[in-house]
């Protein structure tokens, strides 16, 4: 049986932008991991289109599924509140210059 999950954010299109790009390294990850891992029992897609960005996640096995579900809502969530924090944050004057610490 095919299991399919899928969320849709949607917000203003450099947002959703960020979030996508700090993101899709993932999905990169887990394509090179699925050659590897013969017990893998689901997939991720991460599509954007303008200010939607759409993650499917599907597979066999509900179990599996889920947690991948559970942990692509929090890299969602926690990408969207670092784009938050920086907002609140920045400030033009303020600069990290390269190797200082």
């Amino acid at each position: 049986m095919e299991i399919k999950a899928e969320f849709v954010l949607e917000d203003e299109k450099e947002a959703i932008r960020t979030v996508y790009e700090s993101i899709k390294e993932e999905e990169e990850n887990k394509t090179k991991l699925e050659y590897k891992d013969k017990d893998r029992r689901f997939f991720v897609d991460v599509a954007l289109k303008e200010d939607k960005l759409s993650v499917c996640i599907s597979g066999d096995d509900i179990v599996k599924v889920r947690a991948a579900a559970n942990t692509w809502l929090r890299l969602l969530k926690i990408a969207e509140e670092m784009i938050e924090v920086v907002g609140e944050h920045e400030n033009p004057q303020c600069q990290i210059l390269p190797n200082s610490k």
